[in-house]
C-alpha cells in the first residue's frame, strides 16, 4: 500500500534537497567543532588532574614515607617513573578515539559537499542549455518568419 502511495508523491523539488543537504553539512561542521572543543576539553582535564595527582603523590611520599634503604627508594620511585608514561599513553587514546570520530565526520561532510555540487552544476547546466535552446528556438522562429 505505501509503495502505490509513494509512487503518487511528489518527488522532493531541487532546491528542498539542497536545503536539507544544507541542514545536514551544518550540523556536521557544528558536530565537529563540538568534537574539537570536547578533545580539548578532556585532554586539558586529564593533564590538569594527573598532574596534581602526581605532585601531591610525590610530596606525600617525600614527606611521610621515604626510606633509608636504596632499593626500597628505588621501589617506590618506580610507580613515579611509570604514572607520566601511563598518562601519555592515556592521552593519546583520548586523541586518536576524537580524531577518528572527526575523520568519519570530515568523509560525510565531504560527501555531502560533493553531492551539493554535482546537484548545483546539474541545475546550471539544465537551466543553461534550457535558456540557450530557448534563444535559438526564438531565432529560428523568427527566421522563418522573414
Amino acid at each position: 500500500m505505501g509503495a502505490m502511495l509513494s509512487y503518487w508523491r511528489a518527488k522532493p523539488s531541487t532546491i528542498e534537497i539542497l536545503e536539507t543537504i544544507d541542514k545536514e553539512i551544518n550540523t556536521l561542521e557544528e558536530f565537529k567543532e563540538k568534537n574539537q572543543r570536547l578533545q580539548k576539553i578532556w585532554v586539558g582535564r586529564l593533564v590538569l588532574y594527573s598532574s596534581t595527582i602526581y605532585i601531591v603523590a610525590f610530596i606525600i611520599v617525600y614527606m611521610w614515607c621515604f626510606p633509608e634503604e636504596w632499593t626500597a627508594r628505588l621501589t617506590l620511585a618506580l610507580p613515579g617513573f611509570l604514572f607520566p608514561l601511563l598518562v601519555w599513553l592515556i592521552r593519546r587514546v583520548l586523541i586518536w578515539l576524537f580524531c577518528r570520530r572527526t575523520e568519519k565526520n570530515s568523509e560525510a561532510l565531504e560527501d555531502l559537499k560533493i553531492q551539493r555540487k554535482k546537484i548545483v552544476i546539474l541545475e546550471i547546466f539544465a537551466a543553461t542549455i534550457l535558456r540557450k535552446g530557448k534563444q535559438i528556438n526564438s531565432t529560428v522562429k523568427q527566421d522563418k518568419m522573414d
